[in-house]
């Protein structure tokens, strides 16, 4: 049932993502919106889009309700969390561990503010037509005080051909 449900949602990430908006500037891979609370879906983070030729990760808290919780793209060096009801940017400040595809499965971020950190370790699984399911993961939050914060997620990594 699981599996049916994360291919589900892969599939209709990968339709959404295969649509290019034209408000989408060229140069820019992810974007915070201006009032981020107030637009933020109940799924989590706002659908994101990928163009020709790039590659996401997309993925979701594990607990219920599942929400859309992080993306990047791979070649921005940034990615967006959500983090207390808000999309949140990161910046890609370390990576280590294996290659697959064209992310890591440790990545280290800071906040666009430099108070908080992300450290994401990821479990890469079966391969997929344009893709690869994250077959596990676990995003750790360490605030300014602090003190950390642990989510495990599971997800996708998707390509859009070129």
């Amino acid at each position: 049932m699981i599996r049916l449900f994360l291919v589900s949602t892969a599939s209709l990430l990968l339709a959404a993502c295969a649509t290019k908006s034209d408000e989408r500037p060229e140069t820019s891979s992810v974007q915070v919106r201006d009032s981020p609370v107030s637009q933020v879906p109940p799924e989590g983070l706002p659908p994101q889009s990928l163009a020709a030729g790039e590659c996401g990760l997309f993925l979701w808290g594990m607990a219920a309700p599942r929400r859309f919780t992080f993306f990047t793209e791979s070649s921005s060096g940034e990615a967006l969390i959500l983090l207390d009801e808000a999309p949140q940017k990161l910046i890609v400040t370390d990576t280590n561990g294996d290659v697959f595809g064209q992310f890591f499965t440790d990545t280290h971020y800071l906040s666009a503010d430099g108070t908080w950190s992300v450290n994401l370790s990821l479990k890469p699984g079966e391969l997929l037509e344009g893709g690869q399911r994250i077959e596990s993961g676990r995003l750790v939050t360490t605030g300014a005080d602090g003190w950390e914060t642990v989510l495990p997620v599971t997800g996708v990594r998707a390509c859009i051909p070129g």
